[in-house]
């Protein structure tokens, strides 16, 4: 039998998510709709979303993780049906971040994780990253590693700004300062709240992270996930959509520049058909999303945490 993939669902109107029956409808400023529950897995509200009492027992029901961002695209929280214990899980997860070695290990895999997407992007669009694949993720400290991280970073960003045929091409964030910095900084947010599904789906404790540490501010495990993902997700949907956007998808504030309602759904639509790519995996004999790969990692993670194999870094195995 076939199995029916699901996929996440951004909301980008402000409205409402209630029950009619036993369906849950989207009720917004333009539309109302009947959203499809069984080819859903996760509703992402990227503007103001209310739930009534009936849609929060449908989405309880059918085990749909809602999460909030505000309009900028910065994660704000998330509506999460999951009462089982995870007792022995989260002291593991602990435990591995605490010991020196252990903490380590995990962190110069989720680097060389990186280094492999991006790798594998470059090399998608012909370019042969010498500088980047030329890095040996090493170091006897986290901090070290990190440091091998804004390297690749460094490199990929110029490499990036090559392919989209931006000289010079830098990196600005909070605030973007420029239409392709914009599109990045939303869709980076975006991956982050699909890498907090993903840890939560996988039972872990989003808040323990590994690369990135512990932190009162933000859980760091979403971001050692969304960041092996990055390349992979944000970039290639960022190069299609250069020079294809408008300008009125785009808002200027002082030196800042934002997506614009129209702006931010067409990158979440091109971000979708990112997200719905599939590739074939020899191991379960069929194809694998390309969003169901960080679901995949967080829950190979979790079988390293118990003792049940060992945990090594992502690498796309399709040419």
């Amino acid at each position: 039998m076939l199995r029916r993939m699901k996929y996440p669902l951004f909301i980008t109107q402000h409205g409402e998510l209630r029950r009619e029956e036993n369906a849950l409808v989207f009720s917004g400023e333009l539309v109302k709709k009947v959203l499809p529950l069984g080819q859903i897995n996760e509703i992402h509200c990227l503007a103001r979303v209310s739930l009534t009492s009936g849609a929060i027992d449908l989405l309880s029901e059918a085990g749909i993780p809602v999460h909030f961002y505000t309009i900028r695209g910065d994660y704000k929280g998330s509506f999460i049906n999951d009462a089982s214990p995870r007792g022995r899980l989260h002291l593991a997860q602990a435990e591995h971040y605490i010991d020196p070695g252990k903490r380590l290990h995990i962190a110069r895999e989720v680097v060389r994780g990186i280094q492999n997407t991006m790798a594998f992007v470059l090399s998608r669009w012909g370019v042969n990253p010498v500088k980047l694949n030329s890095i040996e993720v090493d170091g006897e400290t986290v901090e070290a590693v990190m440091g091998r991280e804004a390297e690749l970073w460094n490199h990929f960003y110029r490499y990036f700004g090559e392919a989209i045929g931006v000289e010079n091409f830098r990196r600005t964030r909070r605030p973007p300062q420029d239409e392709i910095n914009a599109m990045i900084s939303y869709a980076n947010a975006v991956v982050y709240g699909l890498a907090f599904s993903s840890a939560v789906k996988a039972g872990l404790d989003p808040s323990i992270g590994y690369l990135h540490s512990v932190s009162e501010k933000r859980h760091s495990l979403p971001l050692d996930l969304a960041d092996i993902f990055k390349p992979l997700y944000v970039f290639p949907t960022v190069k299609a959509l250069a020079g294809r956007m408008k300008k009125s998808d785009f808002t200027k504030k002082g030196g800042a520049v934002y997506l614009s309602r129209e702006g931010k759904r067409k990158l979440l639509s091109a971000l979708t058909d990112t997200l719905r790519r599939t590739v074939y995996y020899k191991p379960w004999k069929r194809s694998m999303s390309y969003r169901f790969m960080m679901d995949y990692e967080a829950r190979r993670l979790r079988r390293h945490l118990r003792g049940k194999s060992r945990y090594k870094a992502f690498r796309p195995w399709w040419r």
